[in-house]
């Protein structure tokens, strides 16, 4: 016979038991927890069938954020994680990403679309030089650039 529990101390584990033992420790906060007090999920028959209800109720702890409520167990959701913000891209960049989505444009237009993504107007403006001196794009038309096919 075997049972399934969330930790109630760290509430971020769950864990087999078997009857038996009148304390259990967590496996992850290694917090002693009295067996006569746990919520548990169960019971089941064979080792297999508690491993399956195990890993779905840690695949159910694991989601950020959320939370897991079943037969009258609730865990609070976990802090949010710090994640890094994405890099910005460079102004180069976004002056060919820009030109590579709408294809040949306008001066002043390209311009206002990199503006909207934070490219300021001076520095689209050095940046533009620079692209055409390097080659990369080209002026088919006078006012107009584009990328260079």
């Amino acid at each position: 016979m075997y049972y399934v529990f969330v930790c109630p101390s760290c509430q971020k584990h769950a864990q087999l038991w078997q009857p038996g033992a009148k304390t259990v420790g967590c496996q992850s906060c290694n917090a002693k927890i009295q067996t006569n007090s746990l919520r548990v999920f169960g019971p089941f028959e064979t080792h297999a069938e508690a491993v399956e209800k195990r890993s779905a109720v840690q695949a159910e702890l694991s989601q950020l954020p959320g939370s897991f409520s079943q037969q009258g167990l609730s865990v609070p959701a976990e802090k949010e994680v710090q994640m890094k913000p994405p890099k910005a891209k460079k102004p180069q960049q976004i002056i060919l990403d820009v030109l590579k989505e709408k294809g040949t444009m306008i001066v002043g237009d390209c311009e206002y679309y990199c503006f909207e993504r934070g490219v300021d107007n001076e520095t689209f403006q050095k940046i533009l030089t620079k692209l055409i001196e390097a080659g990369e794009v080209y002026r088919p038309d006078k006012g107009l650039i584009a990328l260079v096919p």
